[in-house]
């Protein structure tokens, strides 16, 4: 006569204790990652800005102009600092490729303006010492980063603009509205051997 074993099976309650210490867990895990990759996409904005203004630079300092550059559009003379330009002293590419929408982690679209007062949201000029009037005004290069939401505007502002005092939306590097952030790049009293 064979002897049969009862598999020892999970009761109800073990069952519902593990439960319980997966939604524990999963609570205390999600919000920390959710963090990290909303770090990391504030870091992936901050680096475009740093890069891009690094291109500005050596474009200007190259031809003496003020450069466009735009992730939605095909026309050469949108992309000044990724494909070749026919004017004097353009020794680029300052990119490495055309810009696209694909720098904004947040999906929006990207446009670097060779004007303060240019582009859809026209924030006129830039107050950079947060005294409540544009000392940077005109001539200038800004980089338009749309998609972007209050609370990530902020993030950014905090690394840009630390001690600037005034209104963080409208005073420092980086200004925002209309869920699009304009983050000052140059103008043309940051270059050393230009004429305004």
């Amino acid at each position: 006569m064979r002897r049969q074993f009862r598999q020892p099976a999970f009761t109800l309650l073990e069952i519902l204790i593990v439960v319980i210490v997966i939604g524990i867990l999963a609570a205390l895990i999600i919000p920390h990652m959710s963090q990290a990759a909303g770090d990391a996409k504030v870091s992936r904005l901050i680096q475009l800005v740093d890069t891009t203004r690094t291109g500005v630079q050596a474009h200007h300092a190259d031809t003496g102009r003020l450069a466009r550059e735009f992730s939605n559009s095909t026309d050469t003379n949108d992309h000044q600092l990724s494909i070749k330009q026919n004017y004097y002293n353009w020794n680029g590419p300052y990119f490495d490729r055309p810009l696209s929408s694909v720098e904004n982690p947040y999906g929006g679209i990207v446009r670097i303006y060779d004007r303060f007062d240019q582009g859809p949201v026209n924030p006129v000029g830039f107050d950079l010492i947060g005294r409540g009037s544009d000392t940077a005004t005109g001539a200038g290069q800004y980089i338009l980063i749309t998609e972007i939401s209050e609370e990530v505007a902020r993030e950014i502002d905090a690394i840009l603009d630390r001690g600037v005092g005034g209104d963080w939306r409208n005073t420092g590097r980086c200004e925002w509205a209309n869920n699009a952030a304009m983050v000052f790049l140059m103008d043309l009293h940051d270059t050393p051997n230009s004429t305004p």
